[in-house]
């Protein structure tokens, strides 16, 4: 969309989601526990874990431009799409302030 050619690939997977799966698993976990359950915990973990796996074999990549953040789905992901690199990310986060700064 903007033309930059820095580009990261990540699994196209809503976070939130992912986090209530394993707030879900340790809440009931924790309750299983309080009772004394061990077995259910396990499976529950155990359960949840490989849930997890699965959702991530399943789910494909989406690529993602660090300067507009646009998501690019259904496009092939090559040796040269990286997965999230900190640094530069930090770059055009600096660079962004900047420019308002100069507004």
């Amino acid at each position: 969309m903007c033309g930059n050619h820095e580009l990261y690939k990540k699994k196209d997977f809503p976070h939130a989601l992912g986090m209530a799966i394993l707030v879900g698993a340790c809440l009931a976990s924790t309750i299983t526990y309080w009772l004394y359950d061990k077995w259910l915990t396990w499976a529950i973990l155990i359960g949840s874990a490989a849930f997890d796996g699965i959702l991530y074999m399943l789910v494909k990549d989406v690529i993602v431009c660090y300067g507009c953040e646009a998501h690019y789905r259904g496009v092939t992901a090559t040796a040269e799409h990286k997965p999230f690199e900190l640094t530069i990310h930090e770059r055009y986060r600096q660079e962004k302030i900047r420019r308002a700064q100069l507004h």
